[in-house]
């Protein structure tokens, strides 16, 4: 079986990553600030671009450009016409995004994907949404279909193969969302592995539920004729298709050993490892699972939580160690070329990468009031004399006064930061104009965030090149505004 579809040449992966840095680089310090400085630092001046200074100097010019960002998406508004200098820093960096004209013809369509897989295609035809919220039932249709669309793909290369030669290993299967539609939906048998041990019960306990309300979808959905369906409905072997387990996989694991354990009967050989928004290591980590399993033929892989990655390069000041125990090693970069480079990415850039544009313009989202009180609590800290860097951490608060007194409260600082209701009050409003600006701030830096996670996405690319898999894509499959990580790694042997 061969893909219709032309793949990028690696050289060319190569040449869009040094467009990217070379965009990326002059602007590290801004992507890797510390929101809690803002204002003591003066991020404005010293990051913001000249062009985009000049035209934004008023609170009503803020208000006004968070509606240039939030329009982005929407080429009917009119207000870029007023604001040049921003329209075009938007523009600027839009063309360094996965689909921009600095990164063309790198990502797949999910049709181009459905396409380039002929006969092989597989589509969603059971409609259950039981127990699943709209979110996770967009991913988990999408994403199971593409998964049984590549295990027929495999199969289909070994003389005389059938699914039945074929199980899928989810990795970090949590829940079991994507792992049971794949068994309930496709009839593939697939094992879920979990660390976590309460995940894992979790999965077996929905499992029995999902099983109960079998019938009812497959007669709604007028399936009853369909032999895999009509078994499920008179045998309800959910179960049977769908096994689940607490353990890590690591480089040494025998998945032959492991399917025969929890699928006797039949020796299978031939594996296809998945994962849907794989944590942090997590995603790395299967990548390179699967070029030193041999018997891992296929990979389909969704990471997230790029902040819980561990860099190669670089010294983390908040890296926690526990986050990934069950995931050693580094997480970026993957690829030789970017090791060679010994390129660093840092803490505050990763955690950009995770955010959301589509989702924010949608949503017309104004960042957080908690932004601004957390870089106000910062003045308040420097005209205490505070010097040490403080790590508040989330808290729920009312307002500007009541955040300040729970975070020295948390911190322990109520005898050396004093200072009244009265004052506080003064003080958020003396910084009334800067702390809308800094909403904007927060919005401009945002544009760097898909260009970040293009370039952690074609350092796994590239990895996968390199290791010599031609048949290796980055597929766009959910909508992004639904599911921001929207970007799946696949690749074949």
């Amino acid at each position: 079986m061969s893909f219709r579809f032309k793949t990028i040449a690696m050289e060319r992966i190569r040449q869009q990553i040094d467009s990217i840095l070379h965009f990326l680089e002059p602007n590290m310090g801004f992507i890797n600030c510390h929101m809690v400085d803002y204002l003591t630092e003066q991020h404005w001046q010293q990051y913001v671009p000249k062009a985009i200074r000049s035209e934004l100097e008023t609170y009503e010019n803020y208000l006004q450009a968070k509606e240039v960002f939030w329009s982005q998406f929407n080429q009917t508004q009119s207000y870029h016409k007023h604001f040049p200098g921003v329209t075009d820093f938007i523009t600027a960096a839009s063309r360094y995004r996965l689909g921009g004209s600095e990164v063309l013809g790198t990502s797949l369509s999910l049709e181009q994907f459905k396409d380039a897989l002929t006969c092989c295609r597989k589509e969603t035809r059971l409609k259950m949404t039981e127990l699943m919220n709209v979110k996770k039932c967009h991913e988990v249709e999408i994403a199971a279909a593409v998964v049984a669309s590549l295990c027929t793909a495999m199969a289909s290369s070994i003389a005389e193969g059938t699914l039945e030669d074929v199980v899928v290993i989810d990795a970090g299967d949590g829940k079991g969302y994507l792992s049971s539609r794949i068994a309930l939906e496709h009839g593939i048998k697939v094992l879920g592995i979990d660390c976590n041990e309460e995940n894992t019960s979790n999965a077996e306990k929905r499992r029995d539920r999902l099983n109960k309300k079998i019938p009812k979808a497959v007669r709604k959905s007028q399936l009853e004729e369909d032999e895999h369906f009509s078994s499920l409905l008179n045998e309800g072997k959910l179960d049977t298709l769908y096994k689940t387990t607490t353990q890590l996989i690591d480089f040494d694991t025998n998945l032959i050993e492991l399917a025969s354990k929890h699928f006797p009967g039949g020796h299978r050989s031939t594996f296809c490892l998945c994962g849907l928004h794989t944590c942090g290591n997590l995603g790395p980590n299967c990548l390179r699972l699967f070029h030193q399993n041999s018997t891992i033929k296929g990979v389909c892989n969704v990471g997230c939580c790029y902040h819980l990655m561990q860099e190669e390069f670089i010294i983390d000041q908040f890296y926690n160690p526990t986050k990934v125990s069950d995931n050693p090693g580094y997480g970026f970069p993957m690829s030789s070329y970017l090791r060679a480079q010994r390129f660093a990415l840092g803490r505050n850039a990763r955690n950009l990468a995770a955010e959301s544009i589509e989702r924010a313009c949608a949503n017309r989202e104004n960042p957080s009031d908690k932004l601004g009180h957390r870089a106000l609590l910062q003045v308040i800290f420097v005209e205490c004399g505070e010097k040490k860097s403080h790590q508040v951490g989330r808290l729920k608060s009312d307002g500007f006064v009541d955040y300040v007194r729970k975070s020295v409260r948390r911190l322990g600082l109520a005898e050396r930061v004093t200072i009244t209701d009265e004052s506080l009050l003064e003080l958020e409003a003396r910084f009334r104009v800067e702390l809308e600006q800094l909403k904007v701030f927060y919005l401009i830096r945002q544009q760097f965030a898909p260009v970040v996670e293009t370039l952690i996405l074609l350092d796994r690319l590239l990895y996968l090149r390199e290791s010599g898999y031609e048949r290796s894509f980055l597929v766009k499959l959910f909508e992004p505004v639904v599911s921001p990580r929207c970007y799946s790694l696949i690749a074949m042997k």
